[in-house]
C-alpha cells in the first residue's frame, strides 16, 4: 500500500511534521512517498492509495505552494482519476488559536472530497490527540503564547500517530478493494 505525503512548508516546521506522520505510515507497513507540494507530480498522485496533504497556515490558509499543487490536479478531477483514494491533512499555524489552522484543513479536505478521496479525519481517541490535534487532522502550533514552540514532542506524538491511523484504513481498503476484485485473500 502507498501513501503520499506532500508537503508545503515555508519554514521547515511542517515539513517535521510530515516526516513524523511518515514514521507512523511506516510503522504501519505504508510506502510512503514524501514529497514538497512543488515538486508533487501527477504520477505520484496516480500511484498512491492515500494522499496525505500538509501545509503551514499564512493569513488564515494554506501556503501557496499548495494551493498551485492543488490548482494542477484540475486534469485528473476532469477524468475522475483520484476517486475511490483515501486522503487527509495535517498543518501547522502561528499562535494558539485553531481559526487559521482549522480553515486550512478544512479547504485541504475540500479538495480531497472534490477529487472523490474518502476522507480520514483525526478522531479524538488518536495519541497526542488532545494536545496536537483536532478532529480535521494534526496541527502544530509554531509560535504559542505560553510554552515551547512547535512543532513539540507533543505535536509530533500526534502526527506519527496519525500516519499510523492513515496507513492502517489505507491498508484496510485496498485488501477490501482487492477481495472485491478478487484479486486478493480476505
Amino acid at each position: 500500500m502507498k501513501l503520499l505525503v506532500a508537503v508545503a512548508s515555508e519554514t521547515g516546521r511542517t515539513l517535521r511534521l510530515a516526516e513524523e506522520l511518515a514514521a507512523g505510515a511506516r510503522e504501519e507497513g505504508a510506502e510512503v512517498v514524501l514529497r514538497v507540494a512543488a515538486d508533487v507530480e501527477e504520477r505520484h498522485l496516480l500511484e498512491a492509495d492515500a494522499i496525505v496533504l500538509g501545509s503551514g497556515v499564512h493569513m488564515g490558509g494554506m501556503e501557496s505552494s499548495m494551493r498551485s499543487l492543488l490548482e494542477r490536479t484540475a486534469p485528473l478531477w476532469l477524468q475522475g482519476r483520484l476517486i475511490g483514494k483515501l486522503g487527509a491533512a495535517f498543518a501547522t499555524a502561528g499562535l494558539g488559536g485553531r481559526g487559521g489552522a482549522e480553515l486550512t484543513l478544512i479547504a485541504l479536505h475540500s479538495a480531497l472530497a472534490e477529487h472523490g478521496l474518502l476522507l480520514v479525519p483525526m478522531h479524538n481517541r488518536i495519541e497526542g490527540f488532545a494536545k496536537g490535534g483536532c478532529h480535521w487532522g494534526p496541527v502544530a502550533w509554531t509560535t504559542p503564547r505560553k510554552g515551547e514552540a512547535g512543532p513539540t514532542a507533543d505535536h509530533l506524538r500526534a502526527a506519527r500517530a496519525h500516519g499510523r491511523h492513515v496507513a492502517a484504513c489505507a491498508a484496510r481498503w485496498c485488501r477490501g478493494a482487492a477481495a472485491q476484485s478478487g484479486d486478493g485473500v480476505e
